[in-house]
């Protein structure tokens, strides 16, 4: 009878951790998402010599990759010669869907 229960926590166990794993993965490729999103709109950018047209597009195609993600372009230019931009990504991940807990993050990135 005391091997029932042992095998039951083991069980319990076992399936705890994989849930729990399964998360961190989930919330690790939304985190890796993200970057290569924002490392491709800086690209992007970058290769348009920060041409107006290709900045709306990619402020408009950041909800498209996910619901809750906004790009945001600012000028903040310092020197009158050189043009430099500001590339924040707001992103959401939910680290545990079970119990919907929503956690908001932000990448920064400059285009030169």
């Amino acid at each position: 009878m005391k091997q029932v229960f042992e095998d039951m926590i083991l069980i319990i166990l076992l399936t705890m951790i994989a849930v729990v794993g399964s998360c961190m993965i989930s919330a690790n490729l939304e985190i890796t998402q993200a970057r290569e999103f924002h490392a491709n709109a800086i690209e992007r950018i970058q290769a348009s010599h920060f041409d107006e047209s290709v900045i709306n597009e990619l402020i408009e195609s950041a909800p498209n990759q996910q619901p809750e993600w906004i790009l945001e372009v600012k000028t903040v230019s310092v020197y009158d010669d050189r043009k430099d931009m500001k590339v924040v990504l707001k992103y959401k991940i939910t680290p545990l869907p079970l119990i919907e807990d929503r956690d908001y993050r932000t990448i920064t990135g400059f285009a030169r």
